[in-house]
């Protein structure tokens, strides 16, 4: 009987919509639209637990606050994976607009939770230190990740203001990489060995992305009937031929191209969940 396999970190995108629009977000998330239903997650996570062992479960997004489930999503993360840590990856946004029962459930699940703090402007800042005080007022301190700081693009843009990939030697995107090894994502209960090749493949698959995109169909992901000599070989793979749709060298976007969709004017409206029309 073989042993699991242990991997570093595991990523679930439990929403794929989000309620920013942030330009060249590796998870794609300006183009998605809606989550991942409870009971598909529960299936995924019964089957991946039983060959896998992560070090670290991260539930994230998109905005994972936007699903109407994530209470439950947290509690099964953490009884599927008892012997994993568990992350919350939240831009902080709807942390105002969230109940006693997510409050409850972080502290009973000892779940760590990060907040991306994506804008430096005192709008923002005002919604976003109040998610943050909010957190801290029910017991659970919070780490903060300043993504205002820098924002690396994942992507191109053309024309007419698609996304489109970078097209470099993948042996240089993947020497570039500062994900590889670490953040094998868990998507459409495939396992792929990061974020931007399994959202790119979900948002081609639902058309949320042009044709540009095909070669990441070329990519094989693990699937749940893998072999454990097939699971071992994919924790410890390289680089493949689909790394080229990143950059062979960092390009960062200044803090009004990363989120010029976003608009500030707008902001009101848009933070606290009235894109729910995209679930």
């Amino acid at each position: 009987m073989y042993s699991k396999v242990r991997v570093i970190n595991l990523e679930m995108n439990v929403s794929l919509a989000c309620n920013l629009k942030c330009e060249y977000c590796s998870h794609f998330g300006r183009y998605m639209k809606g989550i991942i239903p409870v009971e598909d997650l529960s299936s995924w996570y019964k089957t991946w637990n039983q060959k896998i062992v992560p070090n670290n479960v991260r539930v994230m997004g998109g905005e994972p606050l936007l699903h109407p489930d994530i209470v439950e999503i947290i509690r099964m993360t953490r009884n599927d994976w008892p012997d994993s840590s568990v992350e919350l990856l939240t831009n902080g946004l709807m942390i105002a607009k969230m109940q006693e029962p997510f409050f409850s459930v972080i502290r009973e699940n000892g779940v760590n939770v990060l907040i991306s703090h994506h804008f430096d402007d005192p709008e923002f800042n005002r919604i976003f230190d109040a998610g943050v005080n909010l957190l801290k007022f029910h017991g659970i301190e919070p780490h903060v990740l300043q993504c205002n700081w820098f924002w690396a693009k994942s992507y191109r843009l053309n024309e007419v203001g698609q996304a489109v990939p970078f097209r470099s030697i993948p042996e240089k995107a993947w020497q570039n990489c500062f994900v590889k090894g670490y953040c094998t994502t868990l998507l459409d209960n495939k396992l792929y060995c990061c974020p931007q090749l399994g959202c790119a493949a979900y948002a081609r698959k639902m058309g949320y992305i042009g044709a540009d995109w095909d070669i990441v169909f070329e990519y094989q992901p693990l699937l749940p009937e893998c072999s454990h000599e097939e699971l071992e070989s994919f924790i410890h793979q390289g680089g493949c031929q689909q790394c080229c749709i990143c950059p062979e060298v960092f390009e960062y976007a200044d803090m009004y191209q990363k989120l010029n969709v976003f608009g500030l004017h707008q902001f009101k409206k848009i933070f606290c969940g009235e894109c729910h029309e995209s679930h």
